[in-house]
């Protein structure tokens, strides 16, 4: 076959990470939440306050996600409707239009 040792390597990358993985999964240094600056919570341990916040939280992230993807798609579609009025359409399809007139 000839990969030079590629496979041999990407399998022993992928064995190396998951021990590293095991390892860090018994000391306890992985997290449930995204950034350092929010309080950790053990989700089998937590009250439902705890649960009724961060179930707020995710809501209003969701929210602001799903406004910001409406906001750009709408802008998108502006900009096009813009760009497709600024061609030369009657030139184009009455065969008159040269590119190289200019």
């Amino acid at each position: 076959m000839g990969f030079g040792g590629a496979a041999l390597a990407a399998n022993q990358v992928i064995r190396n990470n998951r021990n590293l993985l095991k390892n860090k999964r018994s000391i306890g240094n992985l997290s449930f939440v995204s950034s350092t600056n929010e309080k950790w919570v053990d989700p089998k341990k937590a009250t439902f306050d705890q649960l009724m916040e961060i179930r707020t939280r995710i809501r209003h992230e969701n929210k602001v996600r799903l406004f910001k993807i409406i906001f750009l798609t709408v802008l998108g579609f502006v900009i096009l409707i813009l760009l497709l009025a600024l061609i030369p359409w009657d030139s184009i399809l009455a065969n008159t239009f040269n590119p190289y007139s200019h």
